[in-house]
Order: C-alpha cells, then sequence, then structure tokens
C-alpha cells in the first residue's frame, strides 16, 4: 500500500506554504518508492513500479536523518532506473528544492519536464542538467546552456528551481548559486531523475529532503526566445541522424558534456540525414550558435 504525504499542517512554521516534504525517512530500506507513494511514478509507457526501473530508499547516505533515494545506472550508457517526482503546476510561482550527493567516481543527470505526460512533446525537456566525475556541471535546454560551474563530489549539495508559470520564466541554483535564469514553457510537471551519468562512469547519486512550496521570488530581466524547431531521432543513434528544422545552410556541433566540441558538420536548407562519427557516450547535439542544443546518447 503506498504511504501518504503528511499534511503540510503538521510541517514547522518555516515549511506552511510547502505543496509537499520528502526526507525518506518514513520509507524502510529497501522499499520502491514508486510502489509506496504517489508523489513518484516510473517513466512513462515503462515497467511497473517495483521493476528495475524504480528506485529504491537507502540509508547508505542521507543529508539529514538516515535515509535518502538511490538512483543507481547499471552500465555507463545509463538505466534503466528512471523514475519521475511529479511537481503537477500549471500556473503560479513555485520554488522546488532538494539535496544531491554524487560518490566518488560517478556522474549524475536529471531533468525538469514541462509536458504532464513525461517525453510527450518538444517543450518536455525544459532543463537537463549533467555532473562529470570531477564535479563539472552544466544545464541546457530549448534557451541554451549554462555557463560551467562545479559541484562538490561526495559530498551533498542544495539545487534549487523557481518556476514562474504566469511569466514563463525559471531560475536555478547551485548550493545558492544562480546558476542560469530563462524563459520556461510548459507546466511544471515533473522532474525526471534518471541514471545517466557521463558516458564514462556509472551514473549513481542520492537525492534528500525534496521540499515545493509557493515561491516569493520575482523573476525578472530575460527576453523571450523563440522555441526550437530544430530536432533529430533515433535518440540513443548508433550516429545515423534524422533531423528537422534545417531552415537555412548552417553548421551543427557535437559537445560533451562539459561543453567542449567534439564534432562539427555543415548541413543544408531541408537537410533530412546526417552521419556522426563519434564515441559512445552522452552528448549535446545542436546549431553552432548553442541556443538549440538538445542531449543525444551514442551506442552501438
Amino acid at each position: 500500500m503506498k504511504k501518504l504525504i503528511l499534511p503540510v499542517a503538521l510541517f514547522a512554521a518555516t515549511t506552511a506554504f510547502a505543496q509537499f516534504e520528502e526526507g525518506f525517512e518514513s520509507y524502510e530500506v529497501g522499499d520502491f518508492i514508486c510502489v509506496e507513494t504517489d508523489l513518484f511514478d516510473v517513466w512513462p509507457g515503462g515497467d511497473a513500479p517495483g521493476s528495475a526501473m524504480d528506485s529504491q530508499v537507502t540509508d547508505e547516505f542521507a543529508s539529514e536523518g538516515d535515509k535518502s533515494l538511490k538512483i543507481e545506472a547499471q552500465s555507463v550508457t545509463g538505466g534503466p532506473m528512471d523514475v519521475l517526482l511529479n511537481v503537477m503546476k500549471s500556473e503560479g510561482n513555485w520554488s522546488l528544492d532538494f539535496d544531491m550527493m554524487v560518490p566518488d567516481g560517478n556522474s549524475a543527470y536529471f531533468n525538469v519536464q514541462g509536458t504532464d505526460v513525461a517525453g510527450a512533446g518538444t517543450g518536455s525537456w525544459q532543463c537537463n542538467f549533467f555532473v562529470d566525475a570531477a564535479g563539472n556541471a552544466v544545464a541546457d535546454g530549448p534557451w541554451g546552456m549554462s555557463d560551467l560551474t562545479t559541484v562538490p563530489i561526495a559530498a551533498f549539495f542544495n539545487v534549487r528551481f523557481v518556476v514562474d508559470l504566469d511569466q514563463g520564466l525559471f531560475k536555478m541554483w547551485i548550493d545558492g548559486a544562480e546558476l542560469f535564469q530563462a524563459p520556461y514553457d510548459g507546466n511544471f510537471s515533473s522532474i525526471n531523475f534518471y541514471a545517466l551519468g557521463d558516458g564514462q562512469t556509472i551514473g549513481l547519486y542520492y537525492v534528500d529532503n525534496i521540499t515545493l512550496a509557493e515561491s516569493d521570488v520575482d523573476l525578472v530581466g530575460v527576453e523571450d526566445l523563440a522555441v526550437a524547431s530544430f530536432a533529430f531521432s533515433p535518440n540513443p543513434s548508433s550516429g545515423q541522424l534524422n533531423i528537422s528544422g534545417i531552415l537555412e545552410a548552417q553548421e551543427l556541433v557535437v559537445l560533451d558534456l562539459m561543453g567542449r566540441e567534439v564534432a562539427r558538420i555543415a548541413v543544408d536548407v531541408a537537410q533530412q540525414n546526417v552521419a556522426l562519427d563519434i564515441p559512445e557516450g552522452v552528448y549535446l547535439f545542436g546549431p553552432a550558435d548553442r541556443q538549440q542544443l538538445r542531449k543525444l546518447v551514442i551506442r552501438r
């Protein structure tokens, strides 16, 4: 039977406006989170809760208390663990915080979903966040790419999003330092904790102390950006890609997760196919202006 989230009235005064808090202390070690609470679901169309796609509560590490949620891949190519933290907001101004820890020798990835059915459209991936095994971190989305930052390895750090759905803006902080502010196009639907790493090390991280609350942060000063029309498939790919949205002759680039250029290819107007001769791994792919980059997984 799924456990219920504690009513807001039971929380301390400092979180009086919280929609939910989750610190995983009410669960048993080994509990599958998508079985135990409606706050989490496995990725749509995947295996059932309690399967290899589901995430388990652990006492290996915790930011507070004794327990946290463990997200672990089975190989360097990622997966199958793939869970969604349900936010499900379509209006208003919201703040979501959680603590995260990447152990030594591992890497991590999560994304913010803007469609209520995760992965259902081009507006699904509003933000992707990558951490490599050295602690180098970067975020990207339809709005472009953040500056490179660093996070501590083998220590918990705080992640905070403020999403103002009424203005169509959002901002991200790491340990209180602003990483970026950008346009937001869609609902604040979920956070996707997917077991993916940097393509060289196993994706493994722990999540704790999640809080969703109404926000009083006023996001201002971002110019509107056009939603990207560039797209490609399949993904994962062997390197042979179908592309769309090429409205003019231009160059496409392949970047590693830290923004370093791996390959560059010229394309003509309306070109529909490209071939990428690059090693297996996780990359960013898109126009050379870096405003419409998307995550690409090469797997052979």
